[in-house]
């Protein structure tokens, strides 16, 4: 063996590698890792390698989603263990299997002492625990472990812990898990008195810096927890008092923040000399009315800003959304903003056709955000399809010339008749080099098309797009107009893989129909 091998620091770098751990599941601003993908490899490596075998194994046991792994490293005569998982789920990936299984766990005898060996020799290298399956079937263990581990720590060098419990008399043996060392935590309950065990939690992690307390977490108590905590870098918290949110504002190093609230507390105007979360890169707010306001107290640093409409109790009219877009404007460094994200998406209420005027942003609204010239991902999903032009089409491919990823989802309900054509979509291809995905509503029909109707000579071929969503734009449905279609797409984006339309509901008209199955048709003709 080589003797660089023999190296402990270059034998976890390998085994990281091989473990190569999968995408996160909990958020932009906090990735998890999941089950190792070479698993096998790494099981294989520690059973025929000494030297790897340690690396090999801390590697392999570092992520735990449940705590059956470890119980099956106990005589096989102490538990009696039951495992359903529904139809459907796909039992060959072990994140979908431990999310949906449901366990029985039982002991068939009194646990003696010499029953924990192994289970203590594998429990010291977890590093990331999360149980979803908190219940009163597996309750037995957790008072069991508790007898064994009286002060908690059963994995004495955890450093990240995700605990959500189904039954209310349960969540409490999260205790059984709390180590000096966890630096990141989600919780999560739908029963506000669990919530009484932040006050613990801020007393025995003081090296947190990783916090997502979501569900039914009420003010009284993630308010004091939140501010006791000094080094956080990420947060996603529901509600907070004005003490709280101030703390935050000074902390150095917090760099993503999550606001679930639709009632967020305002902060008060601050001298320049004494900036507001001066490290905060990404901000997700969930309050229309309340955005401007915390924008201009921490939108000069922000990369990233998204806003959800999970909490609107109402549809915002297109003057809230002028004013969101204008403090957008005014209070981010038009250097920095690389991603806006707005969705209504949550927000399902019908808008009635006689009020669309109040509510339909248009493009020259959108003329506010040309200032970002660093723009990579935009998407706005509001409830009425933008009413974007070719003009507005031209001017919005000039001003985002870095553009990878630009979306403008809509819903068939909420549609207007688009009166950009091929020539906006012909912009995007000429002034976009970078642009991989598109989504937008346009009129594709060859009689609104200089383009298509008069064959203008393209002399653009875009070959980074891969992705084009045409929702419910409209399109000549005789097979020459498609057809031309088809080959103006082939010619602006050779590389485009993939097409998509939305299908229209049942109760769509025949032209919709007709006008999706030559989408369809403009699909296979394009690929």
């Amino acid at each position: 063996m080589h003797h660089a091998l023999q190296i402990d620091e270059i034998a976890r770098c390998i085994c990281a590698q091989i473990s190569r751990p999968g995408p996160s599941d909990w958020c932009d601003g906090l990735p998890v890792q999941q089950y190792p993908r070479g698993s096998c490899d790494l099981s294989n490596l520690a059973r025929t390698c000494t030297t790897l075998s340690e690396p090999s194994l801390d590697a392999l046991w570092s992520f735990q989603g449940t705590i059956l792994h470890l119980l099956r490293t106990m005589p096989s005569d102490l538990w009696d263990i039951t495992i359903q998982v529904p139809r459907g789920v796909d039992v060959s990936d072990a994140n979908s299997r431990e999310e949906n299984m449901s366990l029985g766990i039982s002991p068939r005898r009194i646990v003696r002492a010499s029953d924990w060996g192994r289970f203590a020799f594998y429990a010291r290298r977890v590093r990331s625990f999360k149980d979803r399956h908190v219940h009163s079937e597996t309750s037995v263990v957790y008072d069991i472990l508790a007898t064994k581990f009286p002060n908690g720590a059963v994995f004495p060098r955890l450093e990240i812990i995700d605990w959500a419990s189904k039954d209310s008399q349960l969540f409490h043996h999260v205790r059984l898990f709390l180590s000096p060392g966890i630096t990141r935590l989600h919780i999560h309950s739908n029963y506000a008195a669990n919530f009484t065990i932040l006050e613990t939690l801020s007393r025995e992690l003081p090296g947190l810096k990783n916090v997502d307390v979501s569900g039914a977490a009420p003010n009284s108590f993630t308010s004091p927890f939140v501010g006791a905590l000094h080094d956080l870098e990420t947060l996603i918290v529901w509600n907070l008092d004005l003490k709280a949110f101030e703390h935050l504002s000074r902390l150095p190093r917090l760099r993503y923040l999550w606001l679930m609230s639709n009632t967020p507390p305002r902060l008060s105007p601050r001298p320049k000399d004494l900036p507001c979360f001066p490290a905060l890169r990404i901000f997700e707010c969930e309050s229309i009315e309340a955005a401007p306001n915390l924008l201009e107290q921490m939108g000069r640093s922000l990369v990233e800003f998204r806003l959800s409409s999970r909490s609107w109790a109402t549809s915002p009219t297109k003057q809230v959304f002028q004013e969101l877009y204008a403090a957008l404007a005014s209070s981010c460094t038009h250097s920095l903003l690389q991603e806006i994200a707005v969705d209504e998406a949550w927000h399902a209420q019908q808008i009635n056709h006689t009020q669309i005027d109040l509510h339909a942003v248009s493009g020259d609204d959108l003329r506010q955000l040309f200032c970002f010239r660093n723009l990579v991902h935009v998407s706005l999903a509001h409830r009425i399809a933008v009413d974007l032009d070719d003009v507005v089409a031209l001017d919005m491919a000039r001003a985002w010339p870095r553009i990878e990823v630009l979306e403008f989802p809509c819903d068939m309900a909420q549609c207007i008749a688009p009166r950009m054509t091929l020539e906006g979509l012909y912009a995007f291809a000429e002034h976009c080099p970078l642009l991989r995905e598109l989504s937008l509503l346009f009129d594709a029909t060859a009689a609104k098309s200089k383009l298509a109707s008069e064959g203008k000579q393209l002399r653009v071929s875009q070959d980074t797009l891969t992705s084009l969503d045409v929702a419910y734009s409209s399109i000549g449905t005789k097979k020459r107009e498609w057809r031309r279609v088809a080959h103006f797409l082939c010619l602006i984006f050779p590389k485009m893989s993939k097409l998509e339309a939305t299908q229209p509901d049942s109760s769509a008209d025949a032209r919709a129909w007709a006008m999706h199955r030559a989408w369809m048709q403009v699909s296979n003709k394009t690929f």
